[in-house]
């Protein structure tokens, strides 16, 4: 049976205890550094930048003008699709332990990542070994391409609040796709300022991440 962006939405994993829900890449994983690191060794770097100059510059590696051969495009959709990179990405200093200080002030209710259905497992391997909390994981369907990827979590955002009070995620491209009557929290993780309309807390680092959630959630 062909399963529906409907089906799917009406089929989501149910929440135990009301929490906040996590994006797991740039966010707990470094998983830009790796793409970068690997794409730098098969396919050049004609600026000369260093990992982080790259980043810096670019942010994602769709950005990146000399990354976009057939070949280049070709080469990360299989890995994306690769269960065992993703237990080969580096953690984010410090998240694992920041993220189970913030489970002990509120629940981390589930994981939510653009990453496709195909690699949970290896998501699920790469937390335990990182021994973060126990949550579900929410992956992209295949049936949403990865241009969509933002839109179709905010959808789940909106589908799961209140269960899911709000979100740890670093994407500042969410917000676009929230909908209007949006109640939750972001918690806008690797950015130091942000204009919305929308209720979120912009935090440069996992420190401030904590702190800030010290702050709303014991008001």
């Amino acid at each position: 049976m062909t399963r529906t962006l409907t089906n799917i939405m009406n089929n989501l994993p149910h929440i135990k205890k009301p929490g906040l829900a996590i994006d797991i890449d740039e966010t707990l994983s470094w998983t830009i550094g790796y793409w970068v690191a690997k794409m730098q060794e098969k396919f050049g770097n004609p600026e000369n930048l260093t990992i982080k100059e790259i980043i810096e510059k670019y942010r994602y590696t769709q950005n990146v003008p000399y990354w976009q051969s057939d070949e280049a495009k070709q080469w990360i959709q299989d890995k994306i699709h690769s269960d065992d990179l993703q237990k080969e990405l580096p953690l984010i200093e410090g998240a694992n332990a920041y993220l189970n200080k913030i489970n002990e002030i509120i629940p981390i209710a589930a994981y939510i990542t653009v990453r496709p259905e195909k690699v949970i497992n290896g998501t699920q391997d790469w937390l335990d070994k990182h021994g973060f909390p126990k949550a579900p994981i929410i992956c992209k369907p295949m049936e949403v391409s990865h241009q969509n990827g933002n839109q179709w979590k905010a959808e789940v955002l909106q589908k799961l609040y209140p269960d899911i009070l709000g979100m740890i995620d670093d994407n500042a491209k969410l917000l676009e796709y929230l909908a209007e009557d949006y109640k939750g929290i972001i918690f806008l993780y690797d950015h130091t300022n942000i204009d919305s309309k929308f209720n979120v807390i912009a935090c440069k680092n996992w420190l401030n991440v904590y702190v800030e959630m010290k702050k709303y959630f014991k008001k």
